[in-house]
């Protein structure tokens, strides 16, 4: 009557495993379930009358300090997910780590936010170039398309 996860000795009721046992041997689970469990036991316990307690100012005294409930009240709304970082702790996550900028190169910022004199009335040489490919993509794409439809239009007549 004990197996290696410990709760069957813990708690007298035979585990996932030791019932795993006892079912490939095809035995009664129930004659292994501790004496405490049964019927016998919880009778024996009620077998004699239980008095009730007497009014509370019959109790007896003692000198025993009084215990008051907590001075601090709970505040309203939702408990906080997670515990409030220190001012010297570094921010857990993703997004708090060190942006780099990919104009100026420092740390700290990104290019949105970068307040050097190359970014204050333009985009950079990069990006102006980013955009003239894209727009002469579309344009390509759209020749492509009307070269489609003329094509259908001629084969049509």
């Amino acid at each position: 009557m004990s197996c290696g996860c410990g709760t069957w000795q813990g708690s007298g009721i035979p585990c996932k495993h030791g019932l795993r046992v006892i079912y490939n041997q095809r035995l009664n689970p129930a004659n292994y379930v501790s004496a405490y469990f049964k019927g016998a036991a919880y009778k024996a316990t009620y077998a004699h009358h239980v008095h009730p307690m007497a009014d509370h100012t019959q109790w007896p005294s003692f000198n025993v300090p009084q215990i008051n409930p907590p001075t601090i009240k709970r505040s309203a709304g939702r408990p906080a997910k997670q515990r409030k970082r220190g001012p010297s702790e570094a921010r857990k996550g993703k997004r708090h780590k060190n942006n780099k900028c990919s104009i100026c190169k420092e740390l700290g910022h990104n290019v949105k936010t970068c307040k050097s004199k190359s970014q204050a009335g333009s985009l950079s040489a990069s990006q102006q170039g980013r955009g003239k490919k894209r727009k002469a993509a579309q344009a390509s794409s759209l020749q492509q398309a009307e070269g489609r439809k003329t094509r259908r239009s001629t084969k049509a007549n």
